[in-house]
């Protein structure tokens, strides 16, 4: 086992102490969206809470289905290390000049994601102000998940890998969007002013 595998292994592994032991809730999750029951007169300017009264053959088409996908698209790498002939399969191919470059996207991503996650969980346990990475962008762990997508990309090179990063980026936008309108309507004033001041990824 190369040092590329051993480093993306360490990135799953990462993921999984993150999904498992630090969960974060969100109102825009796939189970939230599927199995949330909410009026069929739910407020025009409120995204998220229209598409949890969508039908439920709506919901898993326009829902479910986009994220199933990115779920599949994110497990390609892993597929290429850990299962023989899997690599040749989904075409993958190492560039050498993108190596480095793609262990640092991943690494970065990784790391930032962590640290997003730890500070958000930190500030709610806390009521404290939001940590210095949300002073920076609204959604810092989602700007490290595609980071580290990015990173998998520069690394195994597969066209299926490629094809689903606009797929996961674009699904992982919509549900941002559905979560901020929702919390625009929430917490009124409070979000605008924090909306205004810190840009939503980075600087867009």
């Amino acid at each position: 086992m190369n040092v590329t595998e051993i480093v993306v292994l360490a990135a799953y592994a990462s993921l999984v102490v993150e999904l498992v032991l630090f969960p974060i809730p969100s109102e825009a999750s796939t189970w939230q969206l599927l199995a949330a029951e909410t009026p069929a007169n739910a407020p025009a300017g409120d995204a998220l809470l229209r598409a949890r009264s969508r039908p439920l053959a709506q919901k898993i088409l326009r829902l479910f289905l986009p994220t199933a996908l990115g779920v599949v698209s994110w497990l390609l790498p892993l597929g290429c290390i850990l299962v023989p002939g899997f690599a040749a399969a989904v075409w993958s191919t190492s560039v050498p000049w993108l190596q480095a470059p793609g262990l640092a996207l991943v690494v970065l991503g990784r790391a930032v994601t962590f640290a997003s996650v730890l500070q958000l969980r930190a500030q709610r346990r806390r009521g404290a102000a939001p940590g210095w990475l949300f002073r920076r962008s609204r959604n810092p762990g989602l700007v490290g998940m595609f980071t580290c997508y990015l990173g998998l990309c520069c690394l195994f090179g597969s066209p299926l890998l490629w094809l689903g990063l606009p797929l996961y980026v674009g699904n992982m936008h919509g549900r941002v969007r559905m979560e901020e309108a929702h919390l625009s309507r929430r917490l009124g004033a409070a979000w605008t002013d924090y909306a205004a001041r810190v840009p939503r990824y980075l600087g867009w």
